[in-house]
């Protein structure tokens, strides 16, 4: 069984919002948003480098995320046209199930903040500054 293969199966087993297999070690999160991202990136930088993931939802934000800190493969659940843009430039694999013009925030009203926060950058240190301004601003809602 290759990494994102055992990624996306601990992905529905777990039922995670992410897995990521690196090196033979496996980090997966129940947190919503790019969190689980943010905090994998907050504890152990290098974990994503080479890694497969498998997440529920990947726009813009994650896919930036995730190609900055080096993984090598991402399967999505759901993911944003715009992700899937961004990690072919990268040269990323992306294998999906379900793709959309872009993702939604939880309350179905508007755009997903993250990605609305990155949708003019294609610089990945802004992008995760901008990031991380706006899940500060979320939480303090």
């Amino acid at each position: 069984m290759t990494d994102i293969e055992k990624a996306k199966a601990l992905l529905k087993e777990k039922n995670a919002t992410l897995v990521a297999v690196s090196n033979s070690e496996i980090y997966f999160s129940h947190d919503r948003g790019v969190s689980p991202i943010l905090n994998l990136i907050d504890t152990n930088p290098h974990f994503f480098r080479g890694a497969s993931v498998a997440d529920k939802v990947i726009g813009k934000a994650a896919a930036m995320l995730l190609a900055k800190y080096g993984v090598s493969e991402i399967h999505a659940v759901l993911v944003s046209e715009k992700a899937i843009g961004y990690l072919k430039s990268k040269d990323i694999k992306i294998t999906f199930d379900t793709a959309v013009d872009h993702i939604i925030n939880r309350d179905k009203t508007d755009m997903c903040p993250m990605e609305k926060c990155v949708l003019n950058t294609d610089n990945e240190d802004e992008a995760e500054a901008l990031i991380r301004a706006t899940r500060e601003k979320l939480l303090k809602k």
